[in-house]
């Protein structure tokens, strides 16, 4: 379902100041914590994943053709083991999300679903966070809303939230859009990538592992024992991995007990309990 401003969700609507946009996400089947969103592309709809740490939106070859986009030139981005992966483009999106209409100059062209098991259902693409620069963001994974903040809504928004350290990522000579957010270690702050794609347990890089008082060669699960921004701790098990281009990666698995708020424009991020974790 896609709402815009005067959405009866009493989530949004528990706040003085409306959001501009408040788009409902409907669970993806295949990982635990996973959204999708409904939208349409140059007034074709279609059924997105949303993922944050994707850098850059993609749809599929398919999608492609339904658009009216003929693929062509090169989109270079990688993936969080460092994974290169080459891909045509298409250029002039425009991306109609609850209500609000986004340009989107460039979008990669990909085969998303090699990236799921076989039989899963069938997406249209990956909504990255590139669509949405210099918005600022509301994402409850927990309430399965994406909000689009006005300037009195993200003040409201922020009034009870924690302020964390961020950086903002390009991929694809600046087409892309991710958030690191800071973690402390006792060497200095290692930075990990937020990630509503990734469905797994955070998964933390093994150069950063001692520091964060984890066994780089032990076991590849481990209790974790860090917090984000120094102050939402990670719980349950990390995964110790080789990361070639992050420290680690912070997913749907966190984010189901934190939403997130996203100053995309100010380069600013606050957490705050969600309030009805999973």
């Amino acid at each position: 379902m896609i709402s815009s401003v005067g959405s009866s969700n009493a989530y949004a609507a528990g706040y003085a100041d409306t959001p501009i946009a408040v788009l409902q996400l409907d669970p993806y089947p295949v990982g635990a914590f996973q959204l999708t969103a409904r939208l349409s592309v140059n007034g074709h709809e279609a059924l997105f994943l949303l993922d944050t740490g994707g850098g850059v939106s993609l749809i599929t070859p398919q999608f492609a053709g339904v658009v009216g986009c003929k693929p062509w030139g090169r989109v270079t981005v990688f993936r969080l083991t460092g994974e290169r992966i080459d891909m045509p483009r298409c250029d002039n999106m425009n991306f109609a999300i609850a209500g609000q209409q986004y340009a989107n100059p460039i979008v990669g062209v990909f085969d998303v679903t090699k990236m799921f098991p076989a039989g899963a259902p069938k997406l249209d693409g990956l909504l990255a966070l590139n669509v949405f620069a210099k918005q600022a963001l509301t994402l409850s994974v927990s309430g399965r809303l994406l909000m689009i903040e006005s300037a009195d809504s993200l003040s409201a928004r922020i009034g009870s939230a924690k302020e964390i350290p961020i950086r903002l990522v390009r991929q694809a000579e600046g087409v892309g859009l991710m958030v690191d957010a800071a973690v402390p270690t006792r060497d200095g702050t290692a930075w990990m990538e937020i990630d509503s794609g990734n469905a797994g347990p955070p998964i933390v890089g093994e150069h950063v592992a001692g520091a964060l008082g984890l066994d780089p060669g032990g076991a590849k699960d481990q209790p974790a024992g860090f917090s984000i921004g120094g102050i939402a701790p990670v719980h349950g098990k990390v995964t110790i991995a080789d990361m070639l281009i992050m420290d680690g990666n912070i997913g749907a698995e966190f984010l189901a007990r934190w939403d997130i708020i996203l100053d995309l424009a100010g380069e600013r991020a606050w957490l705050s309990p969600a309030a009805t974790p999973q």
